[in-house]
This record gives structure tokens, sequence and C-alpha cells, in this order.
């Protein structure tokens, strides 16, 4: 079974990436498009992450895509999402394999 059978978001990935002919220019690049199971984090959880109550939220996706600490996300409604430092996880239940985001609504 693939995490897909479980998504109810299509998100799309963007990354801060060096603009050319600058050292010190960054721009945002969009990585790819994923479907993906979109949650929200339990208060008592989130003040155990040091998060905000209400912005946070765990993003699922297949273990193949990239997703790094600070990218930015953006769901199908427009909200833009921030993947928190130290907040991807891979995980292996079986047979499916997956990616855990912790991310932040901007």
């Amino acid at each position: 079974m693939k995490l897909t059978h479980l998504s109810n978001q299509v998100i799309v990935i963007s990354r801060l990436i060096p603009v050319s002919g600058s050292a010190d220019k960054l721009a945002l690049s969009t990585v790819t498009a994923c479907l993906g199971h979109l949650q929200p984090v339990a208060r008592e959880q989130t003040q155990l992450i040091g998060g905000v109550p209400g912005k946070m939220y765990r993003l699922f996706v297949d273990s193949d895509k990239d997703l790094k600490e600070n990218d930015q996300l953006k769901d199908e409604e427009g909200n833009i999402y921030t993947v928190v430092k130290g907040g991807v996880t891979r995980w292996q239940h079986g047979a499916m394999d997956f990616k855990e985001a912790v991310i932040q609504r901007s």
C-alpha cells in the first residue's frame, strides 16, 4: 500500500537556492509537487515542540520525495507552510515507507 492512497492535499515544495552570479542572494525555486496527507498537531504536542498552537501541522509524503528543513510548502488552498528545523523524519511500517514533516503555517 502506498501513502498516496491516504493523501488529502496536493503540496508544492519550494526551496531557497542561490541566484547565479551572486553569492548573497537567494530565491525560491519549485522543486516538485506531490500528494500528501496534512493533519493538525494537537495543542499539547504543539507546546512540547515549541510551536504556535493552531499553526503546527504534520505532513506525510512518500519517502522518495525530497523534503528538507526550511522548505516552503503550498497547499491547494494557497496556505504557505515552512518545514521546521529537525522536523523531517523517515518512517517504515511494514510495506509502507514514508516521510513525516512537522510544518508551521505562515
